[in-house]
């Protein structure tokens, strides 16, 4: 019997052994990713989805949820082809099976109020296929680790256009929100680039009035944007902007990582 119970307690002690060296485990574990600062995420864009196309968006989306380290992903506008709701359908049908956060911009081609596409229809179909964990509006913030994401619009939905503007009131938006997060790492994603196009036919236009915006500001440490059909890294200043070519051309899009704490941007091309 003293046997036993010996045998018990020695059993006893190392169960409590490895009890403490799974907590310490985990325990470091969750602070090695609290202390990470770096963010990673997924920018496709330009996906212009139709019935006919659809098909390819699905390989994608399964290559994209092979991925275990990306923290979100980003469908940068022009998701459909031409703003009907059969295309809409069938491109939020892929997009909500992206295993990650999504984040959907919208581009020249997502909206069209006369094919009664506004945006806030949009925008409502958008939350209700991420079970309401979208944000509802065009324009918003959202936040990752020690990073401000700003999500700009700049798309028309009263009449067809392939140049973005960003009108007065989302300058403001931009502004004040640039403002409350004075202290923090912003980067902003939007479909319509501040950099020179090849053509005028897709020059986003008064570029200048944004640029003003962002002269009174120094947290803005990246723009990524898509829209122009080619892919582009060039910094202005102290902004570094990423424009990524339409996913159509080759099936392509970007990994991006941020760490601002070393100064460090990364992207990679997948094609």
């Amino acid at each position: 019997m003293k046997n036993y119970f010996y045998t018990i307690l020695i059993t006893m002690k190392y169960i409590s052994k490895i009890l403490c060296f799974l907590f310490l485990f985990f325990l470091l574990q969750a602070g090695n990713t609290a202390l990470s600062k770096e963010v990673k995420f997924i920018f496709i864009t330009d996906t212009h989805i139709n019935p006919d196309n659809a098909y390819k968006l699905q390989d994608t989306v399964k290559e994209i949820n092979s991925y275990k380290d990306v923290d979100f992903v980003v469908f940068g506008g022009n998701n459909i082809q031409k703003a009907n709701v059969e295309n809409l359908n069938y491109f939020l049908y892929l997009a909500k099976r992206v295993h990650k956060k999504t984040i959907v911009l919208l581009g020249n081609q997502d909206v069209f109020s006369t094919s009664g596409i506004t945006k806030d229809y949009y925008m409502k179909r958008v939350r209700k296929a991420f079970l309401y964990r979208h944000p509802k509006k065009t324009n918003f913030v959202f936040k990752k680790k020690n990073i401000v994401f700003v999500v700009m619009d700049g798309s028309k939905q009263y009449f067809k256009s392939a140049n973005g503007f960003y009108p007065k009131d989302e300058l403001i938006w931009l502004d004040k929100t640039l403002k409350k997060y004075e202290k923090k790492n912003v980067v902003i994603l939007q479909h319509f680039p501040l950099l020179e196009a090849n053509s005028e036919w897709v020059q986003t236009a008064g570029i200048e009035d944004y640029y003003n915006v962002l002269k009174k500001h120094s947290n803005v440490k990246a723009i990524v944007s898509g829209h122009y059909n080619f892919n582009k890294e060039v910094k202005i200043g102290n902004i570094y902007n990423i424009v990524v070519e339409n996913y159509t051309k080759a099936q392509g899009y970007k990994i991006i990582q941020f760490d601002f704490a070393r100064n460090f941007i990364g992207t990679y091309l997948v094609k």
